[in-house]
């Protein structure tokens, strides 16, 4: 105790010398804040429109960039309006703070007419992202995107521009409202569609796909593509079937397989045992640029004896001073499950699950963790199973300029003994809840039963040398042969399934009256009894005094 405590005034000491040095401290900070883009909109100004809805539009837009650093050196907007053909409303250069983009979508001007989509996408490929409008070198690496709104079918032809767009180094969304087709949507989008189409009913809920456009624009920038397998996801949702998704497979990462081996389980996926050495390694190389302000943390593994009773980090990043960035805490004594984070305004956040459903997580069984983490909430789902959601509050992007470790236990780093199968990061927190546990040796996923016996293959037999120089015979017109004898008796068939349960039977006849029961033997007749103790002599009464003389009469 004594010992961490001096360890921790001396790392404060060291951190005040380097300020007052001058020495710079500042964190690396990489996330979604961090991510800068050549960012515009094509926007529909059709007479199918409507005056009325083209306000709800110029709202959306101005609210959209809200969620951007919009500045020159960072992100720049540029806005182009179509009908019979396109318009620039301001380029990526004309604008240079946040308030001015604002107040410029806003004042987004109506044209109504025709929708002539694929013209609009030329002309933006064009005109707008080039160095002369305010797009920025190739060599700078920025990010060129197009976000197309449209509330209806094109009168052009919309697959041929957007390949040359995609080719141009542009990465196009679709956003359709009402009666868009989704067919033609997906021929604007960038790959893979289902990150790149929006589709609403109509302008009033415009709205509620802004946080989900935002979280696509940054995951595809952060998350490099991991591979999945076809039924990692439910069938019913969007994600089933994706062989690659955004994410990090951190076992990959840290090579656990390769260093430690893996080993083999019956009815279990292959997995490595933890615990002999540390499971570390540089931020920097696992998540280069951040991580995104959603996504879902996933893991299926074992506690083994010890380490269900132990305090420790599933995972955790902290930074080369040793502060935590973000980190996953299983807590054996409390039977507990912490999500921790660094906080925007204060030093950290975190939520805490602790309930009876998670107790179920502390034995020695194997078991699957899904953390869900959104903008303001944090979801805990056990065995596929949602357990409970909690509030967080704002988090900060992580300083990359650390280390990231699997399994360490809280109070000295020491590595924690426990079986691991998978862990990976998601970036799309929805993954967490769309997760399958096909995993888990006793899981949900049905298993193949075979029904019936496979076909016995009979070889076809080769024809002799003789045989194949003579030839066939032409004509050849020959008498049925005699009846063969009979085959030998087929295998005995699988046995069958167990049949319903029948209906009740009718009620039986009344049985025959029973036999008299047999009379019961007399009783033996009592011992008498003894005579009763003799009674006691009373005392003697008391004797009567003398009684007084009688008096004489003369």
């Amino acid at each position: 105790m004594e010992f961490r405590l001096g360890f921790r005034i001396a790392l404060v000491w060291f951190v005040l010398a380097l300020t007052l040095s001058g020495e710079g401290v500042e964190a690396q900070r990489a996330g979604c804040k961090n991510v800068h883009y050549d960012l515009a909109f094509i926007i529909d100004t059709s007479s199918s429109v409507g005056k009325e809805n083209f306000e709800k539009i110029r709202q959306w837009v101005a609210n959209l960039v809200e969620s951007f650093d919009i500045a020159p050196d960072k992100t720049r907007v540029a806005v182009v309006r179509y009908s019979d053909k396109p318009t620039t409303e301001f380029t990526l250069g004309r604008y240079r703070t946040l308030e001015d983009v604002k107040q410029a979508a806003r004042n987004i001007r109506y044209l109504g007419g025709n929708t002539m989509t694929g013209d609009a996408i030329n002309y933006t490929t064009d005109n707008i992202f080039t160095e002369s409008s305010g797009a920025r070198p190739l060599a700078r690496g920025i990010q060129k995107v197009a976000i197309l709104l449209t509330d209806g079918r094109s009168q052009d032809y919309v697959l041929e521009p957007s390949r040359l767009a995609a080719k141009a180094g542009i990465r196009m969304f679709a956003v359709g409202i009402g009666e868009a087709l989704k067919e033609e949507l997906e021929e604007i989008a960038a790959e893979p569609k289902n990150a790149h189409v929006f589709h609403v009913t109509d302008f009033n809920a415009i709205d509620k796909i802004r946080g989900r456009l935002r979280r696509r624009l940054c995951e595809n920038v952060l998350c490099p593509k991991m591979k999945v397998q076809p039924d990692r996801f439910k069938p019913n949702s969007t994600s089933y079937g994706l062989e690659e998704v955004p994410g990090f497979d951190l076992m990959k990462y840290f090579n656990v397989k390769d260093i430690l081996g893996a080993r083999l389980d019956e009815g279990q996926s292959s997995y490595v045992r933890l615990g002999t050495m540390p499971i570390v390694q540089q931020t920097e190389d696992v998540f280069p640029q951040g991580l995104p302000d959603e996504y879902a943390f996933v893991t299926t593994f074992k506690f083994r004896k010890t380490s269900r009773r132990e305090d420790w980090y599933l995972w955790q990043i902290f930074d080369k001073y040793g502060i935590p960035q973000v980190s996953i805490r299983l807590d054996g004594e409390n039977k507990a499950v912490e999500y921790n984070a660094v906080g925007l305004t204060k030093d950290a956040v975190r939520s805490v699950f602790k309930n009876p459903e998670v107790d179920n997580l502390f034995d020695r069984n194997w078991h699957k963790i899904a953390l869900s983490v959104d903008a303001k909430s944090v979801a805990l789902y056990l065995d596929c199973k949602h357990i409970q959601t909690l509030p967080i509050e704002d988090r900060e992007d992580i300083d990359i300029q650390g280390r990231t470790v699997i399994g360490k236990r809280l109070y000295d780093s020491v590595p924690i003994d426990f079986d691991l199968q998978r862990m990976m990061i998601y970036c799309d927190s929805k993954h967490a809840e769309l997760e399958t546990c096909c995993d888990l040796p006793n899981g949900p996923c049905p298993k193949k039963v075979v029904t019936e016996a496979p076909p016995i293959w009979i070889p076809t037999p080769t024809p002799t040398v003789a045989e194949q120089k003579k030839g066939p015979e032409a004509n050849c017109s020959c008498p049925p042969g005699t009846k063969g004898t009979g085959g030998v008796p087929g295998i005995d068939g699988l046995t069958g399934d167990k049949g319903d349960k029948g209906e009740a039977g009718r009620p039986g006849a009344a049985g025959l009256p029973g036999p008299s029961g047999q009379k019961g033997i007399q009783g033996d007749a009592g011992t008498p009894g003894s005579p009763g103790p003799k009674g006691v002599v009373g005392d003697s009464g008391v004797k009567g005094e003398k009684g007084n003389p009688g008096a004489g009469v003369s």
